[in-house]
């Protein structure tokens, strides 16, 4: 039943959900920092790897011919990039922990995506075992 989420007549819907989480995170990593309610000591370093994973799982997903190492690079870019930004945001600061949060949690997608086997053409598959 999962599986059936990964077939290519889902692509569409994967690419909004890939825009929508785009502008999501940028507009969380880039506001002024709200207090969250967590009182763990180091949370935006879990917020920029739960918000850098997502972005590299629906890249993965809406955009399957981007091979591994693109959406690693392309994600990873927009990381480096929201840090210099925010180096220039009075209320924000660059961080070379977020980067390594960023990248841990855009590896821990690929991962997932590549074990999970969400990006093989599923539709091929299900012929061929019918």
């Amino acid at each position: 039943m999962l599986r059936a989420l990964f077939r290519r007549e889902h692509i569409k819907k994967w690419q909004l959900v890939f825009w929508v989480n785009s502008l999501l995170l940028l507009y969380l990593t880039l506001m002024p920092s709200i207090d969250s309610g967590i009182s763990y000591p180091h949370a935006d370093k879990l917020f920029h790897f739960i918000g850098f994973g997502a972005f590299a799982l629906f890249c993965g997903l809406a955009f399957r011919r981007l091979s591994y190492l693109w959406v690693i690079l392309i994600a990873s870019s927009l990381g480096v990039i929201v840090e210099v930004v925010q180096s220039f945001l009075p209320h924000r600061g660059f961080s070379y922990a977020d980067m390594l949060a960023d990248l841990i949690g855009i590896v821990s997608a690929i991962v997932v995506l590549h074990v999970s086997g969400s990006r093989q053409d599923t539709d091929n598959q299900t012929n061929q075992t019918t």
